[in-house]
């Protein structure tokens, strides 16, 4: 992974709103979840919502594929397993000796 697309990772995750919907995504990730129901619980305005899952999903971290006339979103969880072993490997050096 290059720095500069873990950069783009860590800005989009930097907020509270956007850190809370990608929790709720993991909750709700082997059956995917809508919008509205994102919206619902974290009792933000769609449009906000919409806004937050963009950046989501312009960083890798989200998915989404349209059932019916809904669009049902996924974490994309090996984009974060990519960035914390990016971290690990290239960030941190704790290798044991």
């Amino acid at each position: 992974m290059e720095s500069s697309e873990a950069v783009k990772i860590f800005t989009a995750l930097a907020q509270e709103n956007r850190l809370q919907v990608y929790k709720i995504l993991v909750e709700h990730s082997l059956s995917g979840i809508c919008p509205c129901e994102i919206a619902e619980k974290l009792k933000i305005p769609r449009n906000t919502l919409s806004f937050h899952l963009s950046l989501l999903t312009q960083a890798g971290l989200v998915s989404k594929t349209k059932q019916g006339k809904m669009l049902i979103y996924r974490p994309n969880c090996a984009k974060i397993k990519e960035v914390m072993d990016f971290l690990h490997n290239d960030c941190v050096a704790c290798h044991n000796k």
